[in-house]
């Protein structure tokens, strides 16, 4: 679905830019962001809120705290998933 794609586009996007990063062969979607130093509490708390404003979600404090958000593809399961089950 070409509304999904961009959705995920998105999202890679602001993680580009946000945390200085590019996702590639060296640098994979599934890398986890915390042990590789780019994203620290804070930098989470921003792509949360980005997340949460830009699909009109929430998370709740059980998945925020659950390390579901920790890589770029993981982070897309969580939001597809929610838009999903938000019809």
């Amino acid at each position: 679905r070409c509304d999904e794609k961009h959705a995920m586009d998105k999202i890679r996007a602001f993680i580009e830019e946000q945390f200085l990063v590019e996702f590639d062969d060296d640098f994979p979607e599934d890398t986890n962001l915390f042990k590789e130093g780019v994203m620290d509490s804070f930098g989470y708390v921003q792509l949360c809120r980005f997340l949460e404003r830009e699909f009109a979600i929430t998370f709740t404090e059980a998945e925020m705290t659950g390390n579901v958000l920790v890589s770029l593809s993981q982070i897309r399961d969580t939001v597809a998933a929610k838009l999903a089950a938000a019809g």
